[in-house]
């Protein structure tokens, strides 16, 4: 399995932590849930016996073993598979998205799937990622909580895949519901991202670099401006407001 490895991916092995996230998913005969990177088809499998699944399958290797192994259920239109990749192909139609993902493109594949259509997700994550999308001490969590609710449900050890990855994974479910309500998304996340790409300075400071390099004003209340970035929280960076 070098060529699953070079890709990022660690095939989930366990069947109690399977179950689990199917149970999480709260899978009925009318869902059809997107995995990206279905690996040798375990959780597939098991999702297939609830309702129908859409895979994207980057590696041309596992899309020839998956089409084989599922071809009954291809046959009976419970199964499809798009091979490529889960950055560039359009995301089909779909209900809930349930996924092991390549740890490498979380990041991009969040952000992608929380622009997307959909009613529940639930997301094997490195556990350090799942923590700060769960957290808003960061960029990634202070931005994506405008977007969703991401709750971390457990953490799950390197022993539960194949090969076992040199760090520990968490289950997260994510709810395209918003923490935080923002005017101006662009503004907003263009803001944060600079905010804590100067993360070791102070609020006053940035607002006025940020003010420098945009030629924007921001109106930041007097007892946040000796606050650093990662002090403040989405809601208060939602509330800072923000005048051409």
């Amino acid at each position: 399995m070098r060529m699953r490895k070079s890709l990022g991916q660690h095939m989930l092995v366990d069947r109690r932590v399977i179950s689990r996230i199917v149970r999480y998913a709260e899978l009925s005969e009318d869902d059809v849930v997107l995995e990206v990177g279905c690996g040798t088809g375990n959780l597939t499998s098991a999702m297939l016996r609830e309702c129908k699944v859409v895979g994207i399958e980057k590696d041309p290797a596992m899309v020839e073993l998956l089409s084989k192994k599922f071809s009954k259920f291809v046959e009976e239109g419970k199964f499809r598979l798009i091979q490529g990749d889960a950055l560039k192909v359009a995301f089909p139609p779909f209900t809930k998205f349930v996924s092991n993902i390549p740890y490498k493109i979380s990041s991009p594949l969040t952000f992608k799937l929380l622009k997307s259509d959909f009613r529940l997700a639930v997301v094997m994550y490195q556990r350090e990622f799942a923590e700060r999308l769960c957290r808003d001490d960061n960029r990634l969590g202070v931005i994506s909580k405008t977007y969703c609710r991401a709750e971390l449900l457990e953490v799950v050890k390197s022993n539960s895949f194949n090969p076992p990855p040199k760090v520990d994974s968490a289950i997260v479910r994510i709810v395209p519901e918003p923490e935080v309500e923002v005017r101006d998304r662009e503004l907003f996340e263009k803001f944060v991202t600079f905010a804590f790409s100067m993360k070791r300075k102070k609020m006053g400071n940035i607002v006025r670099e940020f003010k420098k390099r945009y030629g924007i004003d921001v109106a930041l209340e007097e007892n946040l401006a000796e606050k650093r970035p990662e002090e403040l929280g989405a809601e208060k960076f939602a509330e800072i407001l923000v005048e051409e």
